[in-house]
């Protein structure tokens, strides 16, 4: 039997991590995509060097001829970085073997590693954010859908895992909107304006300069054209922006790409946490989308999973990790080329990449396809019976019998031993209220008083704040 190659082609598909093996996310931070991007880097600075005089028009057609990813090996690539430290160093070497020698003259030149790799990599950021973005508005219309559709139906809100208080499900559905719009605005702002690296070998510029100086001295480049043009050129070329100046050592692009994407897997865990919770079989308010094969069990036939919740939850619990790697390695930066810190960023932000990707296409299978159980919510609501409204009660009837005992606090204390005698068992509820409060509070008054679906406060109100400050995201 032949050897498994573990730098194969299908190394890494996700197969410990299927949040985002199946989303396009996949395709897009995938080896293949990555040493494409390196590739794309160098044929387009080619054609900036050709557009201002420093290549010819054919050179950078053979460049570009070049540089067809599916004609280069990953496994092999990534075996050789190993000699260099970075995937770039072997990926030029098997570029220049298929070019003429003043093509492969004209590749890199000026450059260095560290600029063809974080240029690549806020390419592949930039084009996953993308897609990634498109799942996110999607959710957030999902929800904005789903709060406006049960914008009144009551449920029991849950603090500490108990009963506290009736809300409704629309609200519910809302608080899962905001934050999941809100992380959609950070990932836009931290992905609107990716900047390219190029700085050299030590981040001076040195390296271009002098040929830009040359080139002006043999009267091929135009007196007024600066290494700062030919940089703004390849900005505008691979579609990033270009900043005033290299950030060998300065990693705040990475880190806040990052935290972005960490705010989006929070965000979508947090609502695949309640999701969870509610499809327990005691509970039952909420259920997943179905799908042929989805959320069956190996031994046990009858169960039907919240896989897609399942899955989302895995990816919130993965994503501090990556994110506090890439933090690590910027903190650790060093000199003017960062020493296997800039190194450990890779593999972290390809994994936030993934998670985030990931956790948003489920969310929004998830939210769009999410089955209500209205009945279920009403069931549970009054399973704490008017107990659940005490905190009204109180406001409400307490200054009643206060007024009547003549004395301040028996009210409270009437209250209290109403709902702890309930809740011990020692009288019906309705009835032991009925005979602590005075008469003058009529019996319509106190059925009002205790309905739970009664005292949902502002939440419909709520619902449409909400709603209504995040319309823009769902704007076609």
């Amino acid at each position: 039997m032949a050897a498994v190659d573990p730098l194969g082609p299908t190394a890494d598909v996700g197969l410990l991590s299927p949040v985002w093996a199946a989303g396009t996310v996949a395709e897009t931070t995938s080896d293949r995509a990555v040493l494409g991007h390196l590739l794309e880097v160098e044929a387009a600075w080619v054609d900036v060097l050709a557009r201002r005089g420093l290549a010819s028009a054919a050179e950078a057609e053979q460049v570009r001829a070049a540089c067809d990813p599916a004609e280069y090996d990953p496994a092999a690539i990534a075996r050789a970085a190993q000699g260099g430290g970075n995937p770039l160093i072997p990926t030029l070497r098997a570029l220049r073997t298929r070019l003429p020698a003043g093509a492969a003259a004209t590749v890199h030149l000026g450059a260095t590693s560290q600029d063809v790799v974080d240029t690549a990599l806020m390419l592949m950021v930039a084009r996953t954010a993308r897609d990634l973005t498109a799942d996110l508005r999607a959710a957030v219309g999902a929800l904005s859908r789903l709060a406006l559709t049960h914008r009144t139906t009551p449920m029991v809100a849950r603090s500490l895992t108990q009963h506290s208080l009736p809300s409704t499900f629309g609200l519910r559905a809302a608080t899962w909107l905001d934050g999941l719009a809100q992380a959609t605005r950070r990932l836009e702002r931290a992905t609107s304006d990716l900047p390219i690296q190029w700085g050299g070998a030590a981040g001076t510029l040195a390296s271009l300069a002098g040929h830009v100086e040359r080139a002006r001295r043999a009267g091929g480049l135009a007196d007024e054209v600066t290494a700062f043009d030919l940089v703004e050129d390849l900005a505008a070329e691979l579609g990033l922006s270009a900043p005033p100046a290299p950030w060998n050592t300065n990693r705040m692009a990475v880190t806040g790409v990052a935290a972005a994407l960490a705010d989006v897997v929070s965000a979508c865990g947090r609502i695949a946490n309640d999701v969870l919770i509610a499809a327990r079989i005691e509970i039952g308010e909420l259920s997943e989308p179905t799908a042929p094969g989805r959320g069956g069990s190996s031994a046990m036939p009858h169960k039907q999973n919240p896989v897609l919740s399942v899955l989302v939850r895995s990816a919130a619990l993965s994503a501090p990790g990556a994110l506090a790697q890439v933090h690590t390695a910027a903190g650790a930066a060093d000199d003017d080329r960062p020493s296997g810190a800039w190194h450990a960023e890779w593999p972290a932000l390809r994994q936030l990449l993934r998670l985030a990707g990931g956790a948003a296409a489920l969310t929004h299978e998830l939210t769009a396809g999410l089955r209500v159980d209205e009945d279920r919510m009403r069931q549970n609501l009054g399973r704490t019976g008017p107990a659940l409204v005490s905190e009204r009660l109180m406001a409400e009837l307490a200054p009643v019998i206060d007024a009547a005992a003549g004395r301040p606090g028996a009210g409270r204390d009437a209250i209290h031993t109403v709902v702890d005698d309930a809740l011990a068992g020692r009288g019906e509820f309705g009835a032991l209220l009925r005979a602590a409060v005075p008469a003058s509070v009529g019996d319509d008054r106190l059925a009002e008083l205790c309905d739970p679906a009664g005292y949902t406060g502002e939440a419909a109100a709520l619902v449409d704040r909400i709603v209504a400050a995040h319309a823009d995201l769902t704007a076609d």
